[in-house]
């Protein structure tokens, strides 16, 4: 073009090295068949050393393959790449995770003579941290919540771990998990991290994790793998597990503290009549009230209804948002229940996402119009997170005498009619 400006060598070589994109230059190996087999490093810019946290000790005139081991799944992927860079003259894109920086990296290789490659970097791991994703899961509860890699380093936390362990965000962020675990904890923690990264199921574990501070505090564990990268909930039980191991010490000498045993006995015995992740009653209080419900009906001559809730598709939420997000789903759905109710009714969590009330002094037309407006309170509700969901609801008024399993189940066969229906619905016997 006439009057175009023509760059001397060096302000390309300056370009180069200054650039804020990293790059580097490589030099390509073959075998014993003259097959392009690998790349040596033989120059890279300052951008390039940020990006890796590498020196140029450890890059220059070395191995791809030493310098960054095991960063692809398949080292066959890899001859393929310099095949196609060499022979074919193709720009080759694929991504990386090295040790050296823990972060995913996307290379691209190009030929530049024909034994020199060039290559450019990019930081993508946000790419592979689905942000939105990971900002409301993080912001669903007061728990501790993270996202660990498949190699046990912290990719986000919550401020909770600040709260409970005394770690800033930006001190867990990109550090290993594994080094705050207790060391009489560490081989049963990668068990499970092993069995997780096996699509085993684990519901709960716990180990020790240390405080900024030095002092090891017990954690319960949640988690469950997603794609590559393993989500937790974690809570802080170590009053519990203090408590726990109180009382087993107590327990030695029974007979010296029966007082206090017997008001720690209250505890457990609220504990194992309430659902502990709503704080509803749970199916064990239920045997113990339903008897006295229907027979306190009976004399009284007085009608008595159930209602039976199931969240529609709620298996959806946990498969798309992870179980911490339906755990959130149950507790809210539990405080809409609880705010419709008269004092005389009886809420339970039967277990998964189904629920019961029954209704004292309630007719089946009465017990259809609360179950409706049950219905409408959870169709108009927007979950964090989970956003809106439906409820399925069956509806059964006992008989007289009936006993409670006939009772349960013509309610329990309304409720798989609605079910089968349409959802969102409520449906009588």
């Amino acid at each position: 073009m006439k009057g175009a400006f023509k760059l001397d060598s060096k302000y390309y070589e300056q370009f180069y090295k200054n650039s804020p994109t990293a790059y580097s230059c490589q030099k390509v190996i073959y075998d014993n068949d003259g097959v392009p087999m690998d790349l040596v490093f033989s120059d890279y810019n300052k951008a390039f050393e940020n990006l890796m946290e590498l020196q140029g000790a450890e890059t220059l005139n070395k191995r791809f393959i030493d310098v960054f081991p095991n960063c692809l799944e398949n080292i066959n992927d890899w001859n393929k790449y310099i095949l196609d860079a060499v022979i074919n003259k193709k720009s080759i894109q694929f991504d990386i995770i090295p040790f050296s920086s823990q972060k995913w990296i996307r290379m691209m290789i190009f030929p530049l003579q024909r034994d020199t490659l060039g290559c450019i970097y990019s930081d993508v791991t946000k790419e592979y941290i689905q942000d939105n994703e990971i900002e409301g899961f993080l912001n669903v509860n007061i728990d501790m919540l993270s996202v660990v890699n498949s190699n046990g380093y912290f990719l986000r936390v919550n401020q909770a771990f600040e709260r409970i362990l005394g770690y800033k965000v930006e001190e867990l962020e990109g550090s290993s998990f594994t080094k705050l675990v207790h060391e009489d904890d560490l081989s049963s923690t990668l068990n499970r991290i092993k069995d997780l990264q096996n699509q085993k199921h684990i519901s709960t574990f716990i180990n020790r994790v240390r405080r900024k501070d030095g002092v090891y505090r017990y954690l319960e564990w949640h988690s469950q793998l997603n794609g590559k990268y393993i989500y937790s909930s974690a809570r802080d039980i170590t009053e519990r597990r203090t408590l726990e191991e109180q009382l087993f010490e107590k327990n030695k000498n029974l007979a010296q503290l029966t007082e206090e045993l017997k008001e720690k006995n209250k505890i457990l015995k609220t504990l194992a009549l309430t659902d502990e992740l709503t704080g509803l009653y749970n199916r064990h209080f239920l045997d113990q009230k339903i008897v006295d419900e229907m027979n306190q009906s009976d004399i009284d001559r007085q009608s008595l209804s159930m209602i039976i809730i199931d969240i529609d598709f709620f298996k959806q939420v946990n498969d798309t948002w992870g179980h911490p997000v339906g755990d959130e789903v149950l507790k809210q759905t539990a405080q809409i229940l609880k705010k419709m109710l008269r004092h005389s009714d009886t809420l339970i969590r039967l277990g998964g996402e189904e629920f019961m009330i029954i209704l004292p002094d309630t007719n089946l037309d009465k017990a259809i119009n609360i179950a409706e407006r049950v219905r409408k309170s959870i169709e108009q509700f927007k979950y964090p997170i989970a956003g809106q969901l439906t409820a399925s609801l069956g509806v059964a008024q006992r008989e007289m005498l009936e006993s409670f399993n006939d009772w349960y189940i013509r309610a329990d066969n309304a409720l798989y009619k609605a079910k089968e229906m349409e959802r969102n619905c409520v449906v009588k016997v």
